[in-house]
């Protein structure tokens, strides 16, 4: 009722919001703690007014779902990780490799949703201040326009710091350096964003250690009590094999240098998933002894070479909707049986959000963005176009 009294005498209630948007700041609060990894929930201001108030009826219009799973959202959901787990301080990092000023809003949702859901964890997002050698791979549709005021909300999150630099850097002293400089492989690349983002990543990991997430996720937990991990992934090409979207690793594990070297070797500056997860899974297979094949147990822990271990998390952790079945992201009206399919998952790789698919406010990735990155999802509101833009 209040909305429509908003709607009918006043503004258009999301523009209420993006009008005080610049009003707002963000802080996390702590309302619950368990000895290791922790439940939380968050609220906001404006000024006197109450955020998660205005946000809930101001999203709510649009979306047919928006009060119908209440416990589906941060401090409410629930947490994978045990009470007794041991947890080591980490850094959870992003990648964007284009050279752009601003983040795509569905990029800065994957940020929000990580610092919102780790409060504790220091998030660092390194973007390229120059675009990297080679041709990108070009994409055309919806969603894939920069949007600053998406970084202006993720400059008032207090864990997250933006680094821009010259992502190349990180690649010096590893096997990869090989591929760089002039007449260097790299210069030779179809999709330059991937193979560098692909690259860089590794390096960073085997030099610093942490967490690697791609910019096309939703964090729906805590990640804190994960260690030397990599998560599952089912498809007809290989049946069973290892994803490289979600990473996270310990300083200098040997299994990172096995990538990097097997990388140098067989890169194709014309594949682009020529160092991506098929070469991950053979550098994994090679390094701790399993391969692909129907029906592998992968979710466990691995004890590899020289007793460096690897846990493969079953596939719903990480990559729950599968790459073929990414069109149930977008329907505009998803079933809430969807929900089921993430009660065990940690985060949602959403594939194809990098690729131009439209996204609703009723659809399963709407859905997501509204209750784990509503900040960034509220910044995407556009009053010329009377709808976001996310």
């Amino acid at each position: 009722m209040a909305s429509a009294f908003i709607q009918r005498h006043f503004l258009h209630p999301a523009l209420v919001l993006f009008l005080l948007f610049p009003l707002l700041h963000i802080q996390p609060h702590r309302i619950a703690r368990r000895r290791h990894c922790h439940k939380f929930d968050f609220d906001f201001s404006i000024s006197r007014l109450n955020f998660k108030f205005i946000s809930s009826f101001l999203i709510g219009q649009y979306s047919t779902f928006a009060s119908d799973s209440p416990a589906f959202q941060i401090g409410t959901i629930g947490e994978l990780c045990e009470s007794n787990s041991p947890v080591t301080e980490k850094t959870i990092f992003f990648l964007e490799t284009s050279g752009a000023n601003c983040l795509r809003p569905r990029q800065a949702c994957a940020i929000e949703s990580a610092a919102r859901t780790n409060p504790d964890m220091k998030i660092r997002v390194h973007m390229a201040t120059s675009p990297p050698p080679g041709k990108p791979e070009l994409d055309g549709g919806y969603g894939l326009d920069a949007n600053c005021q998406s970084m202006d909300v993720l400059n008032r999150l207090d864990n997250v710091r933006i680094v821009r630099e010259d992502l190349t850097r990180h690649l010096l002293g590893t096997p990869l350096e090989a591929l760089l400089g002039g007449g260097g492989q790299f210069e030779k690349s179809q999709f330059s964003y991937q193979h560098l983002s692909d690259a860089v990543r590794i390096a960073m990991l085997h030099k610093s250690g942490g967490i690697y997430l791609d910019l096309d996720v939703v964090v729906l937990r805590s990640l804190g009590c994960l260690r030397n991990t990599a998560g599952e992934v089912r498809s007809p090409e290989y049946k069973a094999g290892i994803e490289n979207g979600v990473l996270i690793f310990d300083k200098g594990h040997e299994l990172l240098n096995q990538y990097m070297r097997l990388m140098e070797r067989e890169y194709d500056p014309l594949g682009r998933e020529s160092i991506g997860p098929l070469a991950f899974l053979k550098a994994a297979r090679e390094f701790c002894g399993f391969d692909v094949c129907d029906g592998c147990n992968f979710g466990q822990l691995w004890v590899c070479r020289d007793n460096w271990n690897l846990t493969v998390l079953y596939t719903e952790a990480f990559y729950p909707i599968p790459f073929r079945n990414r069109e149930r992201f977008y329907e505009p009206n998803f079933p809430l049986t969807e929900l089921d399919n993430l009660q065990t998952s940690y985060v949602v790789h959403v594939y194809g959000a990098g690729h131009g698919a439209q996204v609703t406010p009723s659809s399963l990735y709407g859905f997501l963005a509204q209750r784990f990155c509503p900040a960034v999802y509220l910044a995407s509101y556009s009053p010329s176009r009377n709808q976001f833009e996310f």
